[in-house]
C-alpha cells in the first residue's frame, strides 16, 4: 500500500524547482510566495519543502483557507485548488508539515485509538501516538502559526495579522480548513476541535478500521463545527481508499443517514442539490487525485464547497 500511494504522489506531484521569489500567476490579481519552514522558525530543517501562500492583490473576502496536503505530497502540487481559492478571494497557505505516514494502512490495527492518537499528534503536538512522532513545534497548528506570523511580519500591507488572536494563537472562526486524502482527515480533527469556518475534504477522510470494520473513533464524536459547515468530494473509483470506505466515514460523521449516498455531480450544476456530500465518477490518471485535479468541472464544485452559505 505504502509504494502505491508513494508512486502515485510522485506521478500527482512531478518535478517542480523550489522558487523564493513571489510568482505573479494573474497580473494584477493572483500573486504566490514560497516560504520556507526555516524562514519562519530557525529551529526547523532548512532541508523542508516550503510552505505555499498565494493571495488576491483585489478581492479580500478576509478569510483564511489552510490547506493541508496528502501523504509524501509538497505545498505547490496543489496550486489548482490554492489557486482558485484566491481567485475568488481567499488568503491562500499550503501547509509544509511532516506527512510520510500514510493513514489508511492503520487501519488494520487492533487499537481502536490509533487514528485519534495519530490526528491528535500531528495537529495539535500532543504526544500521545505510536506511529508518529510529533512534537509542539512541528505539528500543523504551529507551523501555521509560525507562518502567519513570518507573513504578519514581512508583509504588513497584506492583513494575515486577522487569522491570528490578541495572544498570536490561530483565529479559527476565520479560517477554512481543507484537506487532500490524508490532509482531509487533519482538516476535519481541526475543525472537531475548533469552530471553523467550514471544513472541506477532498478524497477523505481515510480513517477506517479494517480490523474492527467500522470508522475511526474519532469521526463518531462530536465536534466544534457544524456539520452543516462540512463538505466532502470523493471519487467513486478511488484507488487508494476504497469508496465504500470513505463513505462509511463520511457516514460516521453523520453527514449521510446509512441509505444515503454522496451526490454524483459530473453532470450537474450548483447548488447540486445543496447537499454538503458529493462524488465523482470522471476519468483520470489518478481517481484518489482527481479531486484537485484539472477537470473543467472542478473549479464550480471547488467554489461551491469554500463560498455556499
Amino acid at each position: 500500500m505504502k509504494n502505491i500511494v508513494i508512486l502515485l504522489a510522485l506521478l500527482f506531484i512531478g518535478a517542480c524547482k523550489k522558487e523564493e521569489a513571489p510568482v505573479d500567476n494573474s497580473p494584477g490579481q493572483n500573486v504566490s510566495n514560497l516560504v520556507a519552514p526555516v524562514q519562519t522558525d530557525t529551529n526547523y530543517s532548512a532541508a523542508e519543502e516550503s510552505h505555499y501562500v498565494v493571495r488576491n492583490s483585489k478581492t479580500h473576502l478576509n478569510k483564511l483557507l489552510l490547506f493541508i496536503g496528502g501523504s509524501y505530497s509538497i505545498p505547490r502540487s496543489y496550486n489548482l485548488f490554492c489557486d482558485y481559492g484566491a481567485t475568488i478571494g481567499l488568503d491562500v497557505v499550503s501547509l509544509s508539515y511532516p506527512n510520510n505516514t500514510a493513514t489508511a494502512p492503520l487501519g488494520t490495527s487492533a487499537d481502536q485509538y490509533i487514528f485519534d492518537n495519530y490526528r491528535d499528534e500531528l495537529c495539535f503536538g500532543n504526544q500521545v501516538s505510536n506511529v508518529v512522532s510529533i512534537d509542539a513545534l512541528n505539528c500543523i497548528s504551529t507551523r501555521a502559526t509560525k507562518l502567519l506570523l513570518f507573513l504578519k511580519a514581512n508583509y504588513p500591507n497584506e492583513n494575515w495579522g486577522q487569522y491570528l488572536t490578541a495572544t498570536n494563537t490561530l483565529l479559527w472562526s476565520k479560517v477554512i480548513v481543507a484537506g487532500h486524502s490524508q490532509g482531509s482527515g487533519h482538516a476535519c480533527y481541526l475543525g472537531k476541535r475548533n469552530l471553523v469556518d467550514r471544513i472541506v475534504m477532498l478524497s477523505g477522510p481515510n480513517d477506517y478500521s479494517t480490523y474492527y470494520a467500522s470508522p475511526a473513533n474519532w469521526l463518531t464524536q462530536p465536534g466544534q463545527t457544524p456539520l452543516t459547515k462540512h463538505f466532502s468530494l470523493l471519487h467513486t473509483r478511488d484507488e487508494i481508499v476504497p469508496f465504500a470506505n470513505q463513505v462509511a466515514n463520511i457516514r460516521g460523521l453523520g453527514l449521510l443517514a446509512a441509505n444515503q449516498a454522496p451526490l454524483l455531480c459530473d453532470n450537474l450544476a450548483a447548488p447540486y442539490s445543496n447537499s454538503r456530500t458529493l462524488s465523482l465518477n470522471i476519468p483520470a490518471l489518478s481517481f484518489h487525485n482527481s479531486t484537485v485535479g484539472a477537470n473543467a468541472i472542478l473549479p464550480l464544485v471547488w467554489e461551491y464547497m469554500l463560498t455556499t452559505p
